[in-house]
């Protein structure tokens, strides 16, 4: 039996008695309250999941360390790092967490006012919004080590570990559901060796360079300015390790098809997505890493399809279903996605080369020259919509 969340909040140092403690959010993983105080402040009380992250230590030492990482650069980006990085509140005990007698481990955030993440109806000009957002964060990060970062899920973007754990549920078919997904089977296992190959291009040896990435980077992880429709701050900091810049441009992509007014395939929303990333990333981006983007979005569908099935077949126990057929039309989403690129690689080519062309020159960070490191030495859920 975990603390009562209350008890948890009563465990940092917020500004104020605390007047409230209530759920926040519909996140599937992480257990997530707002706490308010009579001073009028709130802030976000999460309780990490340990069945995700095996080791939460980890998890919060990464995320310290980046949440410094930021402050410094939002500051000579002269900009507001109240509102452009996530402010961690200390436990009582002076800790970047609290970890309670059964052993979880609880950590507390400023709630930043006057922002929405958005997870539906995405249109151009908040998909450009969101691509500038994780743009800027790659940027800020460009020169953070990756030995610097540890790795909090393994393998998380291994296409061909998520293909093999698939067959692993089709040969089980442990919830007898395996002939209902008869035609996403056949779909996914169709392109199973362009799975594996993916694999071994953002492996040590694929020629991608290793950088420090976020590798979550769906739509709603962005918290979005309500007066401006500037992305204010990146969110959700706990799969932010070594991994390829490539995966982060795409998986955005992918994401903001998925929740686009029109979902399942916009050119529009494409181009406003890369254009966006571009124009902030700067010009520490590699010409593979570029080139690679239309595949990429491809696989990354097809990857997170996989992930949706194999949950379907296992029980959802990854991610929680409210209807029984609920995963599978997850899956079916990412699919359709996979097979639009496929039927439009060579619009969207044209689209990535054109975003690639007019992105916005800026010089690399003094710092750290181009993004993080450019050696591939290094190895590299959340509802990834």
């Amino acid at each position: 039996m975990t603390s009562a969340p209350g008890v948890a909040a009563e465990q940092f140092a917020v500004d104020g008695s605390i007047v409230s403690v209530a759920p926040l959010g519909d996140g599937h993983i992480n257990e997530t309250h707002e706490i308010r105080t009579d001073s009028g402040r709130r802030y976000v009380l999460q309780r990490i999941n340990r069945a995700v992250f095996r080791d939460p230590e980890a998890v919060m030492r990464n995320v310290d360390r980046v949440v410094r990482h930021l402050v410094g650069k939002v500051a000579a980006d002269r900009g507001d790092v109240t509102r452009e990085v996530l402010t961690l509140i200390p436990s009582r005990d002076g800790a970047v967490a609290f970890r309670d007698r059964e052993g979880e481990t609880w950590r507390c955030y400023v709630f930043v006012e006057g922002v929405t993440a958005h997870s539906a109806g995405i249109d151009a000009a908040r998909a450009h919004a969101v691509g500038a957002a994780f743009g800027r964060f790659l940027r800020r990060v460009s020169d953070l080590p990756p030995d610097e970062v540890e790795v909090t899920i393994p393998g998380f973007h291994d296409p061909a570990r998520h293909l093999a754990a698939l067959r692993g549920a089709v040969r089980s078919d442990r919830c007898g559901r395996r002939g209902r997904a008869t035609p996403e089977i056949a779909l996914i296992e169709a392109r199973g060796e362009d799975t594996e190959r993916w694999s071994e291009r953002l492996g040590p040896d694929g020629g991608f360079p290793t950088r420090v990435v976020h590798n979550d980077t769906k739509v709603s992880n962005v918290l979005v300015d309500d007066r401006t429709g500037r992305g204010a701050c990146v969110i959700d900091l706990d799969t932010v390790m070594p991994g390829s810049a490539v995966i982060d441009m795409a998986d955005c992509a992918r994401s903001a098809l998925t929740r686009a007014l029109r979902p399942g395939g916009d050119p529009a929303i494409f181009e406003a997505v890369l254009r966006g990333f571009l124009s902030e990333a700067g010009e520490g981006l590699v010409e593979p890493e570029l080139e690679a983007l239309v595949d990429a979005t491809r696989v990354i569908a097809l990857e997170l399809g996989t992930r949706f099935l194999t949950d379907f077949l296992t029980g959802d126990r990854w991610f929680p279903a409210a209807e029984v057929e609920e995963n599978l039309d997850r899956c079916r989403g990412q699919l359709r996605i996979a097979q639009w690129v496929e039927q439009n690689e060579a619009a969207l080519r044209t689209i990535a080369h054109r975003a690639a062309r007019g992105r916005k020159e800026r010089r690399a960070p003094s710092t750290g020259g181009r993004y993080g490191s450019e050696s591939t030495e290094g190895k590299g859920p959340h509802d990834p919509r």
